[in-house]
């Protein structure tokens, strides 16, 4: 697909190594098929508007700026874009990367770095991997945030940078030997995430992972699905509603009818209707994860 640009823009040109500060007046763009690629658009030719379209469909990369980094930043930087050494690591640590995805082209993202690190109790290494993207490197410590903490980081640098940051919070690991492939996967599910769960603002491999099997259900079981759930669920939004919910909130009735806003009685009468329209118990595990999936399937393409 990426190939594509250069149709559309007749001064692109395309490259099979990284591209360096010397290509500096370029937006760049990669896409991984049988070998890495990287295309770049003249910044001249693009209108208003357009950077922000194809930042959506390919990966928006910069310019390799290695030399500009310290020491240690350099040296992730090197260890997860340039095939380089790992770093010097405490063995007998445990580290998590956790990605950051803001959704502007033109914030001083040098403030917004230092406005991440006030979080921390601990030092961590961060780093830009273009305007857009950035990881922290962080060592395991008695302090480590949830799903619930870096929600509210995101809220708080919104209204501090105008800006709307994304998390996706990936685990805690001391087998340094795979560590850059581990990063490379939890890189590429955030990529999904952003693209097919853009209403979320932090994100886990347990997050997304309902929502990867959904969308890759086989044939069999997603015709079945199709032709006996997926309708009732399409017709009736509010009900759709209220199954993701109730069943998010582990099947608490109480928990789920507080967050929805209605009284449990309704909740639960909910339910019994899509039960005996359905046959369907979901009180039975199975079911329910059944029924989570056909919520998630609603929205895919046909």
């Amino acid at each position: 697909m990426l190939s594509k640009l250069q149709s559309y823009y007749p001064n692109a040109i395309a490259m099979n190594i990284p591209p360096t500060v010397t290509e500096k007046d370029y937006y760049w763009f990669k896409e991984e098929m049988k070998e890495l690629y990287w295309v770049g658009v003249p910044k001249s030719e693009l209108r208003e508007g357009q950077l922000e379209l194809l930042s959506t469909l390919y990966e928006l990369v910069i310019p390799d700026h290695s030399s500009y980094l310290s020491d240690s930043v350099r040296e992730w930087y090197a260890y997860l874009c340039q095939q380089g050494d790992l770093p010097t690591i405490n063995r007998e640590k445990t580290i998590r990367f956790i990605q950051v995805h803001i959704n502007s082209f033109d914030q001083e993202i040098k403030g917004f770095e230092e406005a991440i690190r006030e979080f921390f109790t601990q030092s961590l290494t961060f780093l830009w991997l273009d305007k857009q993207n950035g990881i922290i490197i962080e060592e395991k410590s008695e302090i480590s945030y949830g799903e619930e903490e870096f929600y509210s980081i995101s809220i708080t640098l919104e209204n501090d940078f105008y800006l709307k940051p994304y998390f996706y919070i990936g685990k805690f690991r001391n087998k340094f030997t795979t560590l850059r492939e581990l990063f490379s996967l939890e890189r590429d599910l955030f990529i999904q995430a952003l693209k097919h769960l853009s209403k979320e603002r932090v994100y886990s491999f347990e997050k997304i992972f309902p929502f990867l099997l959904a969308s890759n259900l086989p044939d069999l079981p997603s015709n079945i699905l199709k032709k006996d759930i997926l309708p009732i669920l399409r017709e009736d939004s509010e009900l759709r509603r209220t199954l993701i919910v109730f069943l998010e909130h582990n099947s608490n009735t109480s928990h789920a009818a507080k967050t929805l806003y209605v009284h449990r009685n309704t909740l639960q009468y909910r339910i019994d209707k899509f039960s005996e329209k359905t046959d369907i118990n979901l009180k039975h595990f199975n079911s329910a994860i059944m029924v989570y999936l056909t919520c998630l399937l609603v929205n895919l393409p046909e």
